[in-house]
C-alpha cells in the first residue's frame, strides 16, 4: 500500500478538526440555548390558579402552593402543632386540586375554581392582612411557621383509587366524625366514621345555646311547641331526624335554621325556653382540625394523621 505523504496527511487532519468544530458548533449551540434558556409550558409544580377574592370582589391569581399557605393561615390557627398544620397543607392543596381536575366553578363567578369564601369552599387570607393583623414581629414568626408546613409538604396531595378525593375538614368533631352520606348525599368509602378522643381540649367541644320559645317557632317556621323531641340519631349521635311542632326536620336542618354549631344536640323545652347542648363544631365530616391538633401533640405526623381521618388514602407527590 502507497505511504500518505506528511503534507497529504496535514491536510487530512486539518479538515477533520474543522469537521468536527463544525459539528460542534452545529449541534452543541442549539442545545446550550435549549438548557439555558426557559421554555414556558404547562407543569403541575407551576399550576395558575384563578381563585375569586370576595373582599375586594377581584379575580386573584396565584400559583397553587401561595393559595395553600392563605388557607392554612386562615383555616387553621397558627399556634397548632406543626404536624397539625402539614396535613392542613395537604387537605387544603387537595380540595383545591380535586376542584380543578373536576372542573367545579364558583357558581357566581365560573372564571374561578376557588373563593376565599369559606362558605363555597377554602377560607383565604392574604399576608399583607396577616401582617397588618398580627404586627410585624409576629408576623415573620407565624409566617415562617406555616411557609414550613407548606414547603415539607410541597405536591402532597391525598387520593383515593389514584383521584384526588374530597377532602373537607372541620373544627371539632365532638368524639366522633360522621358518614359523608349523613351530612350530605354520595357515600365516600374514605370519608367514614372513626373515633376522635383527640380533640377533647377544643373550646368548641361542648357547647350550650337557649332560644325563646318565639325566637324558635320563627327559626323553626312552626306554629305551636308540641313535641319538640329528637326522633332517630346516626349512629355517630349526630340527630338524623327532628319533631316540633307535628313537623320533621333533618338533624342538617335544624343546625342550619338554629345556627347551632353542629347538628349533634340534645333539646329540652322549659321555662318558655328551648335549650339545646351541642357536641363539636361542623358538619363533622373528614378531618377535625382539632382532632389533628391532638394528634400531633401526641406524636402523629401528618401521614398518620390524615390516613387515620381519610379511611384506604394514599399520599402522592404530583411534583
Amino acid at each position: 500500500m502507497a505511504r500518505i505523504s506528511y503534507r497529504r496527511r496535514k491536510r487530512l487532519l486539518n479538515i477533520i478538526k474543522w469537521l468536527t468544530l463544525f459539528v460542534i458548533l452545529l449541534i452543541g449551540i442549539p442545545l446550550l440555548l435549549v438548557r439555558c434558556v426557559k421554555t414556558p409550558r404547562i407543569s403541575k409544580d407551576i399550576l395558575i390558579i384563578n381563585v375569586w377574592d370576595v373582599k375586594t370582589e377581584t379575580l386573584i391569581t396565584m400559583t397553587l402552593e401561595e393559595y395553600v399557605k392563605g388557607v392554612v393561615a386562615a383555616e387553621m390557627p397558627v399556634t397548632f402543632a406543626p404536624e397539625a398544620l402539614k396535613a392542613q397543607a395537604v387537605v387544603a392543596r387537595t380540595y383545591a386540586l380535586q376542584r380543578i381536575e373536576n372542573d367545579v366553578r364558583i357558581h357566581e363567578h365560573p372564571e374561578a375554581h376557588l373563593s376565599t369564601d369559606y362558605r363555597s369552599g377554602q377560607a383565604w387570607v392574604s399576608f399583607a392582612e396577616l401582617k397588618e393583623r398580627w404586627g410585624t414581629f409576629e408576623y415573620y414568626l407565624n409566617k415562617r411557621k406555616i411557609d414550613q408546613a407548606v414547603s415539607e409538604t410541597n405536591g402532597v396531595v391525598a387520593t383515593y383509587n389514584g383521584k384526588p378525593i374530597l377532602a373537607v375538614y372541620h373544627s371539632t368533631s365532638g368524639g366522633r366524625t360522621e358518614d359523608s352520606e349523613h351530612y350530605w348525599v354520595d357515600t365516600l368509602p374514605y370519608l367514614r366514621s372513626v373515633d376522635d378522643p383527640y380533640g377533647a381540649h377544643s373550646p368548641y367541644q361542648y357547647s350550650t345555646i337557649k332560644l325563646s320559645i318565639s325566637d324558635f317557632m320563627r327559626l323553626m317556621d312552626i306554629e305551636h311547641i308540641s313535641q319538640v323531641k329528637v326522633v332517630e340519631r346516626y349512629p355517630s349521635g349526630r340527630v338524623k331526624t327532628m319533631e316540633a311542632g307535628s313537623k320533621w326536620f333533618s338533624g342538617r336542618d335544624v343546625r342550619q335554621r338554629l345556627n347551632l354549631r353542629s347538628s349533634w344536640f340534645t333539646v329540652n323545652v322549659h321555662d318558655q325556653a328551648v335549650d339545646f347542648s351541642v357536641w363539636g363544631y361542623g358538619h363533622g365530616v373528614g378531618m377535625p382540625q382539632y382532632g389533628a391538633d391532638g394528634m400531633a401533640r401526641e406524636g402523629y405526623d401528618y401521614r398518620q394523621i390524615l390516613q387515620y381521618y381519610y379511611q384506604g388514602i394514599a399520599l402522592e407527590h404530583i411534583y
